[in-house]
């Protein structure tokens, strides 16, 4: 049991000789860069206003229709509770 614990501690990254000083990003990677520069797109600043009203607009009515579940469902449980104890 001992001796399988010490191998199992001899497979962790840090111990393997590969990994060791400062090359540890590139453990788990399919030999790639550790990192990847982003690319952000660039939009002008009408088109900027038009997505950010685009996105108010979509979670605004994502909103309201998770409102009118809930009131359904509120009123179909209330409406269920008078039948039940009429």
């Amino acid at each position: 049991m001992n001796n399988r614990v010490n191998q199992n501690r001899s497979l962790k990254p840090s111990n393997r000789a590969r990994f060791k000083d400062n090359n540890r990003d590139n453990i788990y990677s399919d030999s790639s860069p550790a990192y990847t520069k982003l690319n952000f797109k660039t939009v002008s600043e009408i088109e900027l206003k038009k997505i950010k009203e685009r996105i108010k607009n979509r979670a605004l009515r994502d909103r309201t229709r998770q409102t009118y579940i809930f009131l359904f469902i509120v009123v179909v449980l209330l409406g269920l509770l008078i039948l039940l104890f009429k």
